[in-house]
């Protein structure tokens, strides 16, 4: 059932856009950290990583490792990650994992945008 596995990156105003399409298997890996070197963060695209799973059906360990590398390389390159798009089976194992202490889950793109949009609003002093 293995599906070429391929990324778009697609730029919005404060960030990046990770589109993926294809099963998140051991060839996602080359595919997803081939793309930039996540540590360093996303320069001036902006602060937040969006990972699109709409067209992910599926996810093995080894796609896992290579969420949790992005996420973790995320929190040392100083950029937040939200994702969208993940079947309910796949947002369980992620909770179960331990990956949703580090990767916001929204349950579309415009969710995740908006939700960004109100963490860029300055707070109101009473």
């Amino acid at each position: 059932m293995d599906t070429q596995f391929q990324v778009r990156l697609r730029p919005f105003e404060r960030g990046v856009i990770v589109d993926m399409t294809g099963d998140m298997t051991k060839q996602a890996e080359e595919a997803m950290l081939g793309q930039r070197a996540w540590e360093t963060g996303l320069g001036a695209s902006g602060p937040y990583l969006i990972l699109n799973f709409t067209h992910v059906p599926y996810v093995n360990s080894a796609g896992i490792a290579v969420l949790i590398r992005i996420v973790r390389a995320g929190m040392k390159g100083g950029f937040r990650t939200f994702a969208y798009g993940i079947t309910p089976h796949f947002q369980k194992l992620f909770r179960m994992v331990g990956l949703t202490e580090y990767l916001m889950i929204y349950p579309d793109e415009y969710s995740v945008l908006q939700r960004i949009e109100a963490l860029e609003q300055p707070e109101a002093s009473p």
